[in-house]
């Protein structure tokens, strides 16, 4: 296996701050048919979406918008949404987040991945569009140059196992790829690198 190594002066930036495995916070009142209901939710959404929007104005770079959206993986697969039914139905519902405010963002200012941003422009109040993202306008590709070789003593102690993700202190990701030894290989690649994704996106505002 190739294996990179960062340089110290890298390493020590990082400071982990712990380690634990992320899983979305359910809703003790899902089914256990989360995953039988997950296509069936998602298919009844798009099916009562309106495909036109309304109007004349259109999603212009660096206008402030505000979106729902579901992204997939594919038709069976939910990654990440802003529309609370599906986030039930799916296993990705977070008790605490607000699921009516939707997502704001300013296009074309690099807040969202590029193909998300590009996706939106043209897009009236209202509309649903469903686009595909492919991993180069996503998170990029997997790379092996993103596994990062650090040596146990310097992380907080504890107990580390493969695919246990791990925070720094700034805030960036990372997933214990390997153990061996005194060594600990983190994968520093985003989650979602090298998958093509596909978003279902509906315009509520323009501003």
């Amino acid at each position: 296996m190739k294996k990179h190594i960062l340089m110290w002066w890298i390493i020590t930036t990082l400071l982990l701050a712990g380690c634990a495995k992320q899983e979305p916070v359910e809703d003790n009142n899902l089914s256990n048919n989360t995953n039988a209901m997950c296509p069936i939710t998602v298919q009844d959404y798009l099916s009562k979406a309106d495909l036109e929007g309304k109007g004349d104005k259109v999603v212009k770079k660096w206008d402030q918008i505000v979106v729902h959206y579901i992204g997939r993986l594919n038709d069976e697969e939910v990654f990440d949404t802003s529309v609370e039914s599906v986030a039930k139905a799916c296993g990705k519902y977070t008790a605490g987040r607000n699921y009516d405010e939707g997502l704001a963002f300013n296009v074309g200012a690099g807040q969202m991945i590029a193909g998300f941003d590009n996706g939106v422009e043209g897009m009236k109040i209202g509309q649903t569009k469903t686009i595909s993202i492919p991993a180069a306008e996503a998170y990029g590709e997997w790379t092996w140059a993103n596994l990062i070789v650090i040596e146990r003593s310097q992380l907080p102690a504890g107990e580390y196992e493969k695919w246990v993700k791990l925070m720094s202190a700034m805030g960036q990701t990372f997933t214990v790829y390997e153990v061996d030894g005194d060594n600990i290989t983190l994968d520093a690649n985003h989650e979602l690198a090298g998958k093509d994704l596909i978003f279902d996106i509906t315009i509520v505002e323009i501003k």
